[in-house]
């Protein structure tokens, strides 16, 4: 596997520079491309050792060696567990356990919806509702609200700042709301299901050696928070003989709107294909026979 450390950015292009501009900061930068494990992080509580088995049941994703990400923290929740890197002011990924009672709970989406910084993160190394106000992109969970339908404080942490990313409304709003309904329907027929989204920097140039150049464009909004290029949501389930089956999902970025009728297949990776381009090992637990079929093929989304 070809390895490429990650370096800080360059900024090359000023969007948004005028004095008393309305709208946070936004720039065009530039990152090295990855094509990319790290060491285990102890001293969690029992309590939040039971909620990293409960969301990461094949272990939490771990950074490949050779890639510098910068500071990194976990943040274990009940309702889900990440990591966020204070380079981006975003999480790397997002791991989560679905299962039919969670997503058939009473509870709606909350009004007002309590978007806040995440209190766990240090200021400066985290996002900001500031970041968010005005810059066209809308605030995307990483675990939707409507995956916590049974606890309102389980609810409410799916709206800290930690769990989002800049997402366009034609991606945010649309073809990716479809496909969280459709893993939620998923652990309704047949859960329990475990997910990880998370963010991409990924350049389609990067996959051909006659266009290279080792580095992939992407924006930052207000101080220095990414804006990712694309998205990926990885689902894992076991069949009725107890064998661990995987897909992943990758889209794209875009104002564009996504063709209908939504066919998610369209946009399936192997699980190995997302693991080179993000410098991360989502099943770092999961047994050898498995990996082959779970990681190695892009699978259909299960249905």
């Amino acid at each position: 596997m070809k390895r490429l450390n990650w370096l800080s950015f360059f900024s090359v292009i000023l969007i948004c520079g005028l004095a008393g501009c309305a709208s946070p900061p936004r720039q065009a930068v530039f990152r090295k491309a990855i094509k990319t494990e790290y060491g285990k992080q102890a001293g969690y509580s029992s309590v939040e050792s039971q909620w990293i088995e409960a969301n990461c049941p094949m272990g939490m994703p771990k950074k490949q060696g050779g890639v510098d990400f910068g500071f990194t923290k976990i943040v274990v929740r009940q309702g889900y567990v990440l990591e966020h890197s204070a380079a981006d002011k975003i999480p790397l990924w997002v791991c989560e356990r679905l299962t039919a009672a969670q997503v058939n709970g009473p509870l709606k989406r909350p009004k007002p919806e309590p978007f806040a910084p995440d209190p766990s993160l240090e200021k400066g190394r985290r996002a900001e509702l500031s970041d968010y106000k005005g810059s066209g992109f809308d605030r995307g969970h990483q675990t939707p609200s409507a995956d916590q339908t049974i606890e309102q404080k389980l609810q409410n942490e799916t709206y800290l700042l930690s769990n989002m990313c800049h997402q366009f409304g034609a991606l945010n709003q649309r073809i990716w709301q479809k496909l969280e309904d459709y893993v939620r329907g998923m652990a309704r027929t047949n859960g329990p299901v475990y997910v990880v989204t998370g963010p991409m920097f990924y350049a389609e140039a990067e996959d051909d050696p006659k266009t290279a150049d080792g580095y992939v464009e992407h924006e930052t909004i207000g101080k220095g928070v990414a804006v990712p290029t694309h998205f990926y949501k990885i689902v894992r389930w076991k069949d009725p003989q107890g064998k661990w089956e995987g897909s992943a999902v990758v889209m794209k970025n875009q104002k564009q709107t996504f063709p209908q009728p939504y066919n998610f297949n369209q946009y399936v990776h192997p699980i190995g294909w997302i693991e080179e381009r993000t410098g991360l090992n989502f099943n770092p637990d999961l047994p050898g026979p498995d990996v082959g079929r779970v990681e190695r093929q892009a699978n259909p989304i299960w249905n």
